[in-house]
């Protein structure tokens, strides 16, 4: 009897937990996190980004710009440019804040990265995502025709922001996140897939 009452109890505490547990959500385009949910900011939005002190005053315009995008496409601000400059240390790191920083040295063995965004989430939300541009290795222009091997700013901004709202990798449909950013290229147009994607988070 009591072997009986002690798997009952078992058996009770795992349909317990089992229900409690995160349920698997569609991926829709987004990072997940073990449990197979969606990695986003769910309604703690807007993302307040600060450009750091290092940022270039002319491409202000364009970082501005790749926000509007992304809001434009949601109908509503989910990722706002700080008037106010970061003045922090030049070296991204995790204090609760989103920064945008341009970078003058980059590890010498990943020469061809245009750029890298950090994200931190707890559970399913996302609570800090900073974005780094490789200043050493290439150079960017906005709203004029650039050199054959110039990367295109805005273009970069809009993908990076999209890691920043829990997007991942897709090379598919044209999407403004796909892995490769070429030359000269003026990505600045979300996709189809892109616009279905947020639909499922924000």
């Amino acid at each position: 009897m009591m072997k009986r009452s002690l798997l009952g109890l078992v058996v009770l505490l795992g349909l317990a937990l089992q229900a409690c547990s995160p349920k698997s959500q569609d991926e829709c385009g987004f990072v997940q996190n073990v449990y197979g949910e969606r990695i986003s900011w769910k309604a703690d939005v807007p993302v307040v980004m600060q450009l750091h002190k290092n940022f270039p005053e002319e491409f202000v315009g364009a970082a501005i710009a790749a926000a509007e995008s992304w809001n434009k496409n949601v109908g509503r601000k989910v990722i706002e440019i700080s008037g106010e400059r970061y003045t922090g240390p030049d070296q991204a790191q995790k204090d609760n804040l989103n920064v945008i920083y341009f970078y003058p040295t980059w590890e010498s063995d990943r020469p061809t990265e245009q750029a890298r965004t950090s994200v931190y989430w707890v559970g399913d939300l996302i609570k800090e995502a900073d974005i780094r541009i490789n200043d050493k290795n290439f150079d960017f222009y906005w709203n004029q025709a650039g050199k054959s091997a110039d990367i295109n700013i805005e273009a970069l901004l809009i993908h990076e922001m999209g890691h920043v709202l829990g997007l991942k990798h897709k090379d598919s449909g044209n999407s403004v996140m796909a892995t490769y950013l070429a030359s000269n290229t003026n990505r600045v147009e979300l996709a189809e897939t892109d616009r279905s994607s947020l639909k499922c988070e924000y």
